[in-house]
């Protein structure tokens, strides 16, 4: 897993080692967007957090990125997908487990 945090943009992304995105589906969220990124096989490469600190306020308190671990995973349906992810941060402190819901079109996402 690959695991970024710009402090001064305030973004926060995962994205799996193995893919590139190629797509992107914006997620409008009450504090901020959300990026789901696709790869060019119609799969999850990747997820951003703008406003980051607004749903992960901890992380204004983490000097180094490489203390964030974090583990993503994606259930695929027919006409949405399930995005389950954990933030941990050092000393094993769970900052976040959440599930994002969207809708999805691999035959849509494989066309663009």
């Amino acid at each position: 897993m690959l695991i970024g945090y710009d402090k001064e943009e305030d973004m926060f992304s995962l994205f799996k080692k193995d893919r590139k995105a190629k797509f992107s589906q914006e997620i409008n969220l009450p504090d901020g967007e959300m990026i789901v990124d696709f790869s060019s096989d119609g799969l999850v490469a990747g997820i951003e957090f703008f406003n980051a600190s607004k749903y992960f306020p901890q992380l204004k308190k983490i000097s180094n990125k490489d203390n964030i671990k974090a583990q993503m995973s994606v259930k695929y349906g027919e006409n949405a997908i399930s995005i389950f992810y954990v933030i941990l941060l050092p000393e094993e402190i769970k900052i976040s487990k959440e599930v994002i819901i969207s809708p999805y079109s691999k035959k849509l996402i494989l066309e663009n």
